[in-house]
């Protein structure tokens, strides 16, 4: 499968550089940091969990996990671990290749609006392009994924998000996508910056429906 993306996607202007297990991707990422990082779930020595673990400790590289069709709890492990997105097996290169543009055009477009990349909402300031927010002081680390969504989520406070308004805007797909993407990026987003994520303040469900932040007003003693 390696040599048959690699040829495909060499086809369609992308340098590639490649791996056949989990030690070699995890040396072959740190010596030419790639833009993009696409990982199988299923690797020698080394499964894909963990390099996107070591990776998500290092930089802020995007990644893309290959899971089985079946295997829902691969792809809610994968994007706990701080994966931008995931892939089900089987699937054509054409399917590749279109979440592959789509993934590196929502990066080409972080880097462009560097200069609206800051914003403040109540406690939080984010800053976009150095995929980081500070609540009341104290500096949260961001996936690249979950820097865009709180940011989409930011600039339309007091807003209801549909799903698949997020879905469009902050993966880049006109077409219906999985709720479950948003799902999993939402709790682990609420885990970073809520006081208490299992009460959240900040980003609230509204059923049915989608999501929305707010920023409550400091209540004056």
């Amino acid at each position: 499968m390696v040599d048959i993306l690699s040829y495909w996607l060499k086809g369609h202007g992308y340098e590639v550089v490649r791996a056949f297990d989990g030690e070699q991707a995890i040396k072959r990422w740190r010596e030419t940091l790639p833009d993009l990082v696409i990982l199988d779930v299923e690797m020698p020595k080394i499964d894909g969990f963990e390099v996107c673990r070591q990776m998500r400790n290092e930089t802020n590289s995007m990644v893309l996990i290959l899971t089985a069709h079946d295997q829902e709890e691969d792809e809610i492990r994968g994007l706990e671990l701080g994966a931008d997105d995931y892939l089900r097996k089987p699937f054509s290169p054409r399917q590749l290749l279109a979440r592959i543009k789509a993934i590196l055009r929502r990066a080409s477009n972080v880097r462009g609006s560097a200069s609206s990349s800051t914003i403040t909402v109540g406690p939080f300031s984010l800053d976009a392009m150095r995929h980081e927010v500070v609540r009341d002081g104290v500096k949260i680390r961001l996936t690249p994924t979950e820097s865009r969504l709180l940011h989409l989520l930011m600039t339309h406070t007091g807003q209801v998000l549909t799903t698949d308004m997020i879905i469009e805007r902050v993966w880049g797909y006109d077409e219906a996508g999985d709720s479950g993407l948003v799902k999993t990026h939402i709790r682990h987003l609420r885990q970073k910056i809520e006081p208490n994520a299992n009460q959240p303040r900040y980003i609230t469900t509204v059923p049915g429906v989608g999501y929305t932040f707010t920023a409550p007003t400091p209540v004056e003693s």
